[in-house]
């Protein structure tokens, strides 16, 4: 007969100064209610970590004083990551193989596809162009295209990709994506290995790129992969900085290949002041705010007490971080 799982006694809650202010009240409430037994201690730098303490759970973002943080503890079982990208970790100097991880996906979901959505009708209806001609107090109609009926092909058909799906068939549109093992997915029509993408981009009128930056992904959208979509395509990263690149993005937009692209990420932020993308009429650019929300830490820490459920039944967590595939 197996044991049952130890108990959550002690949980350490790392923040920046600035949010942790803003965040405790709804922490505490929530914690407590999740484990009214435990222990709940927050620090906001690396000198309020209790030295030598031995806590169950940390529960963090991927703070750049994280490994120093974790260096004054004693002992920690589990960390839990705030957010659902956890590239940053990689680089950072702390025992990732004897302790468990788990990451808040999900929590970027619903605002990073409506972004998408938002998007896809800003080229489609045009309103770039028409807020221009407001400004001028110009009267110039248009002929305006539709959702209705047009491919969008999802790079990465995770928790971000598949929420995308569900609210695209809500315009009747076609929707293909791509997984590293291609399931059956609900509201998807077909999925495909990213390998095998080509015949897909060919027909494709909107394209989203959702995938983590990882060694495979980096750099994956590029000239060649660009080149093999529909002319008049339109790109939509909120990926990871990294895994679109800047270059290949304009070659395809002066080639004609894309019409237009909402850039939401980049290799290099903030964006420098004299990247030429600044400088483009069929780009919208905006700084690396698609996955905000009202809602971040309220679904982060849901996703924290779903991981937890699992645990105390004996289940896997459910948003474990996969060290091999390196997300």
């Amino acid at each position: 007969m197996s044991l049952p799982p130890e108990p959550i006694r002690r949980v350490l809650y790392l923040q920046k100064t600035e949010v942790l202010a803003q965040q405790q009240a709804l922490v505490t409430r929530t914690l407590q209610t999740a484990i009214p037994a435990a222990e709940i201690t927050f620090a906001d730098s690396i000198k309020a970590v209790p030295l030598h303490a031995e806590v169950d759970v940390v529960i963090t973002p991927t703070l750049p004083w994280l490994p120093d943080a974790l260096a004054r503890l004693r002992s920690y079982r589990w960390l839990h990551f705030l957010s659902a990208g956890v590239e940053k970790i990689w680089s950072m100097d702390f025992d990732k193989s004897s302790i468990w991880m788990t990451k808040s996906s999900g929590v970027h979901g619903p605002p990073m596809s409506e972004y998408a959505i938002g998007a896809m009708l800003y080229f489609t209806k045009q309103f770039g162009c028409f807020h221009d001609q407001a400004r001028q107090a110009l009267w110039q109609r248009r002929w305006l295209g539709e959702l209705t009926g047009s491919q969008l092909t999802v790079l990465g058909l995770g928790h971000i990709g598949q929420c995308l799906a569900q609210r695209a068939k809500a315009f009747d549109m076609h929707v293909v994506g791509t997984q590293r093992s291609p399931r059956q997915i609900a509201g998807v029509d077909r999925v495909v290995a990213i390998e095998d993408i080509g015949p897909e981009l060919a027909r494709t009128d909107f394209l989203v790129v959702c995938l983590p930056l990882t060694q495979a992904t980096h750099g994956v959208v590029n000239s060649e992969l660009l080149a093999q979509l529909q002319p008049g395509a339109v790109l939509i990263d909120i990926s990871r900085g990294g895994v679109v690149k800047s270059d290949s993005v304009i070659s395809a937009l002066d080639a004609g290949t894309l019409k237009g692209a909402a850039l939401d990420v980049f290799e290099q932020q903030p964006l420098p002041a004299d990247s030429p993308l600044w400088k483009r009429s069929d780009l919208l650019i905006t700084p690396h705010v698609s996955g905000t929300t009202p809602f971040y830490l309220e679904r982060a820490l849901g996703v924290f007490i779903e991981n937890l459920r699992a645990y105390q039944q004996g289940n896997s967590f459910t948003t474990a971080v996969n060290i091999d595939a390196g997300y």
